[in-house]
């Protein structure tokens, strides 16, 4: 229950997940994690959907999740949760959103593991030989649960969002937040392979109108409409991109990619303005 109560809330009911014993840090609400692990034993008969749909429809969870200064001399660190929870999604999480939001997401169910992109050489096995060969077609955009983890060589960029390491026992995951987390967002292969099959989508369900385009695109992702602030930044960065793609034709075939059917300079410069789509604090934080 208190796994469970992190993952939605960014921190347990008991902080140290790994040691709710006497060495670990005590409840902030002992009663509600009692009250919570019985339900989900004798009420819920074991089902965490249940359990996490009664955790998602409290008042408590649904709370806005802004700072206010008079909430920061209250509950600086949100102990008491005079907030809703605000927390950078899991590796795991933020490569399926990724992927659903581009329209890439593959459905399949089951079978072996399949290896996404990797950049040549970081997936090394003097032992054996073995090399890491890219999956084609639906399978290299599979749910990140089906990638293949070596456990001496895991899968790099879930690695940078803290994925866990398999040659220890890892109790806990600790969310940072550096700047190699932009730096794959924005620069990976598999997640800039992302933005073309987004922007590929925006042309095909909203074509010619770059405002539209744009509008779309962040309803999809937010599943709200767009302010008009945020639309006239991504607007400037399109028509910046477009001015260069109109000069370079070799940067806006590179850009637009296969997954683009029409090279254009508009479409590359979409692609540009649907990969920092991608990487907005909001697509990436639960909040």
């Amino acid at each position: 229950m208190n796994r469970l109560w992190e993952q939605l809330f960014g921190t347990g009911i008991a902080e140290t997940l790994e040691d709710m014993g006497t060495q670990g840090l005590a409840p902030t609400h002992q009663l509600m994690l009692d009250y919570l692990s019985y339900q989900l034993m004798h009420e819920y008969n074991w089902s965490v959907k249940r359990l996490l749909k009664e955790m998602v429809m409290s008042a408590t969870y649904q709370q806005d999740s802004k700072l206010t200064d008079e909430l920061k001399a209250k509950d600086l660190f949100n102990k008491y949760y005079a907030r809703g929870p605000r927390v950078r999604l899991s590796a795991e999480q933020l490569r399926d959103q990724h992927l659903f939001i581009s329209s890439a997401l593959s459905t399949k169910m089951y079978g072996p593991g399949v290896m996404p992109w990797q950049p040549e050489g970081i997936w090394l096995s003097p032992y054996n030989g073995e090399r890491w060969k890219n999956s084609e077609g639906e399978d290299q955009y599979r749910r990140a649960v089906y990638t293949y983890w070596k456990r001496t060589s895991p899968y790099p960029s879930m690695m940078t969002f803290d994925g866990a390491q398999r040659v220890v026992c890892n109790a806990r995951r600790i969310r940072t937040n550096t700047p190699l987390q932009v730096l794959v967002t924005l620069n990976d292969s598999a997640y800039l392979n992302m933005a073309r099959h987004f922007a590929a989508w925006m042309l095909e369900k909203t074509p010619g109108n770059i405002e539209q385009q744009i509008s779309t695109g962040y309803k999809r992702m937010m599943y709200k409409p767009i302010s008009e602030e945020k639309k006239k930044i991504l607007k400037d960065l399109y028509e910046k991109a477009l001015s260069i793609y109109r000069k370079d034709d070799e940067s806006r075939i590179q850009m637009a990619g296969k997954e683009v059917k029409e090279p254009t300079p508009e479409a590359a410069a979409l692609v540009v303005v649907a990969n920092a789509m991608l990487n907005l604090d909001e697509v990436v934080t639960k909040s």
